[in-house]
């Protein structure tokens, strides 16, 4: 399948790379780049927690405003990031690491200065630590959604409450609909 056929997929397809890029999904992954270009736009180290297959990855090296240095994908799941990989390679992405972990044992030691931590499945990475090992000064964006059998989250406040920063730079929600239901996606970025 070639990239022109996965973006052109519009039902749901469960973990997989077709259903990762459903049109709710790649959406919010562009709502977080037009926001955060506008707070940082020179990243020198991004860690994405539970980048599934790298969508975040893909679409930062076609969205020049925002310059990135090192992306490094982070999975428990090797399957998803070997495939992730490969899309990446296909894609001329040169500037992607491949980090299979569990989110909550980083240490973050590639952060950098103008380094960015980014975890668009608060629903689903279960813990704290992954947010407690982060060094204060971080620059932190954060997404979740409503409309999930545990319902950690009904607001960007919630976010807020569970995770405090000591600046929140960007908070919003944005009305979806993924291939089963209609939902809201929250997001917030700040300085830890």
């Amino acid at each position: 399948m070639i990239l022109e056929d996965i973006f052109a997929l519009a039902e749901s397809s469960g973990y997989s790379l077709e259903g990762s890029f459903t049109p709710d999904l790649v959406f919010s992954k562009l709502w977080l780049m037009r926001e955060l270009v506008k707070i940082q736009p020179q990243v020198s180290t991004m860690y994405v927690l539970g980048s599934w297959y790298g969508n975040l990855a893909l679409l930062l090296t076609r969205y020049p405003e925002i310059k990135v240095d090192k992306i490094i994908n982070v999975d428990t799941n090797t399957e998803f990031l070997d495939t992730g990989k490969d899309m990446l390679d296909q894609a001329g992405a040169d500037n992607v690491e491949y980090m299979p972990a569990d989110a909550n044992e980083l240490d973050y030691r590639q952060l950098g200065r103008n380094g960015v931590v980014v975890n668009t499945s608060l629903n689903d990475i279960e813990g704290t630590d992954w947010f407690g090992n982060i060094p204060e000064g971080t620059l932190v964006v954060m997404q979740a959604r409503d409309q999930v059998e545990n319902e950690q989250f009904a607001g960007p406040e919630d976010i807020e409450q569970k995770f405090p920063l000591s600046q929140v730079l960007y908070s919003g929600s944005l009305d979806l609909e993924d291939p089963e239901t209609d939902y809201t996606r929250f997001m917030i970025i700040g300085i830890k």
